[in-house]
């Protein structure tokens, strides 16, 4: 029984279905939550809204602390596979600190980072394991909460991304891949998936392999990044709630 929570074999008795029910209805689960707590943001007063950061913040730190605990207590923990260097795994850090600081450029961060790249791994998680398995439910609540932290910053603290937090952010993802991709080279690892695809399905099974595909990968983005800056072209509304820089 417990080997359906906690299963470490490479090749589970239970594996992971894509689209399958367990999938989409973790997925429906988690908008749900998002759903309601931004909901709660919105019309709460200020402290309440200070009480839901701290529950965002909280479960960052539980599913964070978890992953990190499962690998440790299963012996595959390497600093090959996880250091927290993916995007996703970073934007956990950095949507804490804008939890907390409520900094206008942690935002921008938050909303086109936290969105668009958690959103995929909704979509095709990086589980091999189905239902109720821990890997599984850890991956789909952590990126979860990074869709919900980006929707939070638009609909509760009136964050409203500009065209240069566009150009911010794909500068600041390039030139963070510098070091990781270094990093990368002295210990063989693919952090930000520079040097080799992810190990489970993914849309990057369509794309070439390395290196062509990193500058397909740099057009998307942007293209993703252009398309959520677009409901708000030419919004005359006011960022009232938002700290000072």
């Amino acid at each position: 029984m417990m080997d359906l929570f906690f299963s470490t074999a490479e090749v589970p008795a239970h594996a992971f279905i894509l689209f399958g029910w367990a999938h989409l209805f973790m997925v429906l689960w988690v908008a749900l939550f998002g759903f309601v707590l931004i909901r709660m943001g919105m019309k709460a007063d200020e402290g309440k809204r200070k009480h839901l950061r701290w529950v965002l913040i909280v479960l960052f730190v539980i599913w964070e602390i978890e992953w990190q605990s499962w690998h440790i207590v299963a012996g595959d923990w390497t600093p090959a596979k996880h250091l927290p260097l993916h995007l996703c795994s970073a934007m956990i850090w950095v949507s804490i600190y804008g939890l907390l600081t409520r900094k206008r450029w942690v935002f921008a961060l938050m909303y086109f980072f936290g969105i668009a790249g958690a959103i995929q791994a909704l979509i095709t998680p990086d589980s091999v394991y189905a239902f109720p398995h821990f890997r599984m439910m850890n991956t789909l609540f952590s990126h979860s909460l990074l869709v919900i932290s980006g929707f939070w910053v638009i609909f509760v603290e009136g964050y409203r991304p500009r065209v240069k937090d566009i150009w911010f952010c794909f500068i600041t993802l390039n030139v963070y891949a510098v070091p990781v991709y270094l990093l990368n080279t002295q210990l063989g690892s693919h952090y930000l998936y520079l040097g080799a695809k992810p190990e489970t399905a993914s849309v990057m099974d369509f794309f070439p392999d390395w290196p062509w595909y990193f500058p397909i990968l740099q057009a998307i983005l942007l293209l993703l990044m252009f398309a959520m800056y677009w409901p708000f072209a030419g919004s005359s509304r006011t960022e009232t709630s938002i700290a000072a820089d």
